[in-house]
């Protein structure tokens, strides 16, 4: 099982500017299906980011290393988009220092130290995370340089799958401080994960767990700004980072009335110092970045609809042909399995897939050479950029691609 990004085809790749929905290899011009992973829901280089940037100018912002009035606003403006939900956040400059932050809030309030993470969730290159499961669900360390502290403290459980989950948690439930999980995961982007989110915040409230959900994708790009406003759920942290700040590095660490106040009743204080955290140049382009969403939420309906039609066009491509692949997404992220049987987590995936390692490469190098570029993660995003026009040229290049590789 392979849990390392097979970078094969990308290793020479050198991007040198980006427009509109095109990325740029030298002059050549790629439709692009990465948006900086994530991040650009607006597109490249998008005049509302033009705009903010000639505001930061004329405002003569700076980097204070001390605190501002932009990371304040910036508060204030997240309070009201997440209803109330969250009485604190801490800025971050990165996704992984968010996590960081969030389990040390975690460890903190619980005085435990073991972390439960679920199967295919990606929360950064932190030590704490590098693993993955082994076929009896141990953590298998993924690099070089881990601590043996890391590897028994942490615990993994199967995303979607609330039996063998359950069984797990209850042995360990005295001794676990946190529960993390990506609620929808890249590897496997379905809207069927709202049973088992649902089974996970009911453990953790009856065994007085703390529940993270690291929504570092998903904050924003959701229609109703986040998956637990989408499903109802009420997590004790959430981290939100990507398209949350325009572009901008920055991540966010949302914590809950609750565990708010724990934080404040602690003898000794948690510590989230950094010379970039909440900088009032990423706080400044944020805020701009959320008020504009905000205010223009059919930006996120219509992205959607251009995902879902990408999506039901080729999977009705796929079924017609009969080809040994299938297009899953939620909301404005896609992916594309290499497999046409009913997968519900990211093992079942690597293990239908492994026999397809050689025709996914084949087929990433085909759209390479049709200008279109694939991300080596295999986390596909369209932006407001995306046309219409674009969308058919996708469905045409990867239906012809999938016809010569996956029969």
């Amino acid at each position: 099982m392979n849990y390392l990004l097979n970078e094969g085809y990308e290793s020479n790749i050198k991007v040198s500017k980006a427009l509109g929905s095109k990325i740029y290899i030298g002059k050549k011009p790629y439709e692009d299906l990465s948006y900086g992973a994530g991040t650009l829901l607006l597109g490249h280089n998008s005049k509302v980011y033009k705009n903010i940037i000639n505001n930061l100018k004329s405002k003569k912002i700076s980097n204070y290393a001390a605190p501002n009035i932009y990371a304040e606003r910036l508060s204030k403006v997240l309070y009201n988009y997440f209803d109330g939900y969250f009485k604190k956040f801490l800025f971050c400059s990165t996704g992984s220092e968010a996590v960081l932050k969030s389990i040390r809030i975690a460890k903190a309030i619980s005085k435990k130290d073991l972390i439960v993470t679920v199967s295919g969730s990606w929360h950064g290159s932190l030590d704490q995370f590098l693993f993955f499961p082994s076929k009896s669900m141990r953590p298998e360390c993924m690099s070089s340089g881990i601590s043996k502290f890391y590897n028994n403290n942490l615990k993994i459980i199967p995303y979607n799958d609330i039996n063998k989950s359950n069984k797990i948690l209850k042995k360990f439930k005295s001794k676990i401080a946190a529960i993390i999980i990506e609620p929808i995961q890249g590897c496997l982007p379905t809207e069927n994960a709202k049973k088992y989110l649902l089974y996970l915040q009911k453990f953790c409230d009856k065994n007085k767990i703390i529940l993270i959900f690291d929504e570092t994708i998903t904050g924003v790009r959701t229609y109703e700004g986040s998956v637990h406003k989408k499903f109802k759920l009420s997590p004790s942290i959430s981290i939100f980072g990507k398209c949350i700040g325009g572009g901008a590095p920055i991540s966010v660490v949302g914590v809950n009335k609750k565990f708010s106040k724990k934080l404040l009743d602690l003898k000794k204080r948690v510590y989230f110092g950094g010379t970039f955290s909440a900088n009032s140049t990423s706080a400044f382009i944020c805020y701009e970045t959320i008020n504009f969403i905000k205010n223009n939420k059919k930006i996120i309906k219509n992205v959607n609809l251009k995902t879902n039609y990408v999506k039901k066009e080729i999977n009705a491509f796929l079924k017609k042909n009969n080809l040994n692949a299938k297009v899953y997404s939620f909301e404005s992220m896609l992916r594309i399995v290499f497999s046409n049987e009913e997968i519900i987590n990211r093992t079942q995936r690597d293990f239908l897939e492994k026999k397809q390692d050689l025709n996914i490469i084949k087929f990433k190098k085909f759209l390479f050479k049709n200008n279109i570029y694939y991300p080596s993660n295999g986390v596909l995003f369209l932006s407001k950029d995306t046309s219409l026009i674009n969308c058919k040229h996708l469905i045409s290049k990867i239906c012809l691609g999938l016809t010569k590789y996956f029969k």
